[in-house]
This record gives C-alpha cells, structure tokens and sequence, in this order.
C-alpha cells in the first residue's frame, strides 16, 4: 500500500489556511519521500503527523520559487537538532544551486554537513532507496520539471508548475495518480507558466491515468465543472488528507 499525504495545497499568494503545495509518499514499510519544501512546510509536517527520521528517504523539489524552497533551511535545521545525519535534496541544476544560495543567506550553514544534492537531468531515471524518480521538462517561467514516482509497483506523476504541457501525457500514461496544479478557469494562468482546470482534466483524460488530484490553487477551489469521462476520478484535497493507493 502506498499512500499520498497532502501538507499544502495552496500556490504562492493563496489564502494561508491551503498551505503552499507540498506531499509525502509513504510506502507500506513507512519509508517516505517529500515533494515540494515551501515556507512553514514543517510546521504542517508535525500538524499532519509527519516527523523527520532515517524513513525520509529525500526531498524532491520542481523549481526553486520561493512557494517550493522557501522551507529547506528550517528543515535542515530541524533535521540536524533531531540528530538526522544526512537530508537528500533532489532536483535539477537550476534548483541546487539555488538551495545553495537560500542556505547561505538564511545563515543555515551550520547544516551543510548533513545536505547532500542529487541531480537528476531531464529523462533520467533514479534510486532513492525505495522509490524510483524520473524527471520530464516543465513549461514555466523558469527551469522546473515534472516528476514521475515509483513505489511498490504505484505510479504517481506530478505535473510540477506548467503551462498545458503536451509532453505530459505521454509522461503519465497509465499511471495510478496525476497530481496537477490548478489556477481556475481563466486562460491568463498561462501567462505565468500555470495550467486551468480544462488543462488538467484533459491531460488526466489522455494519459488514462486512474485518479487526478488538483491542487496548487490560487485561491480556495472553485467546483469542478469540465464533463469528463465517468472513469476519471477527481479529488481535490485538503491539507493533511490522505489518498491511498
């Protein structure tokens, strides 16, 4: 069994009570990884029942806007007071660089000896201890990246921050979960590198995958209005909600 926690489901300038976007995947023997590390992300760790031990197999992160990095130095700061001797960040090039940088200036560097960087380029495939990771590129205002996971014969995709992406569907074909972020209904989310409800519906359509999750919302989640196929299944959670697997 693999389950999917949800800590935040909120975008950068979302009311605060959604959090910024960020989950865990927990797999039956309880190692986990983390995607996404914005601001107060440990804060909704310890609300959600989630604590940081040798089961945190990493953090996985798309893009280095503050809503998705913002919360590493108190992680590893938290981290290293609990004793943890190694906290794995994984990303691009773009995004490590950039974690370097936050924790210097946030005068985290008393941490640098348990952070350790794993790169991954676009279409490359990876061990993290239990899960497996490939990386596809993002349509953003940045570099970013969407993500495919694996675990215990699951398939979970996260489309990361994306304009509609094309390139996607093929990402996720067949897999057990999309998670996609949702702006609403207005075309203009594509002007900053985000995806409408229309855009998430139909990439969830075309790739046949069994359950979509729309999070990353702007504000609180309009109603969900797009006819789809009666097999797609729509969840639109809420911080701490569990979907398993």
């Amino acid at each position: 069994m693999v389950k999917v926690v949800f800590l935040g489901v909120g975008g950068w300038i979302s009311d605060p009570l959604l959090g910024y976007t960020s989950f865990a995947i927990v797999n039956s023997k309880r190692k986990w990884i983390l995607v996404e590390a914005g601001e107060g992300l440990f804060r909704y760790m310890r609300i959600c029942g989630l604590g940081l031990g040798e089961e945190l197999a990493g953090v996985v992160v798309s893009h280095r806007h503050g809503d998705h990095i913002l919360g590493i130095p108190t992680l590893l700061q938290m981290a290293k007071h609990t004793g943890l001797k190694k906290l794995r960040v994984v990303s691009i090039r773009d995004v490590l660089t950039a974690v370097l940088q936050l924790v210097e200036v946030s005068g985290s560097q008393n941490t640098l000896n348990i952070l350790e960087l794993v790169e991954v380029g676009l279409g490359e495939r990876i061990r993290l201890e239990d899960f497996e990771i490939e990386f596809a590129e993002a349509v953003h205002t940045l570099p970013a990246v969407s993500m495919k996971i694996y675990s215990e014969g699951k398939c979970i995709v996260y489309s990361g921050d994306t304009a509609y992406n094309p390139k996607l569907i093929q990402f996720a074909k067949n897999c057990d979960m999309l998670i996609h972020e949702a702006s609403g209904y207005s075309e203009e989310a594509h002007r900053y590198g985000h995806s409408t409800y229309q855009d998430a519906i139909e990439a969830a359509a075309k790739s046949n995958v069994k359950k979509l999750v729309l999070i990353h919302f702007y504000q609180w989640p309009s109603s969900v209005k797009t006819p789809i196929q009666e097999k797609l299944d729509i969840l639109i959670p809420h911080p701490c909600q569990e979907i398993e697997l």
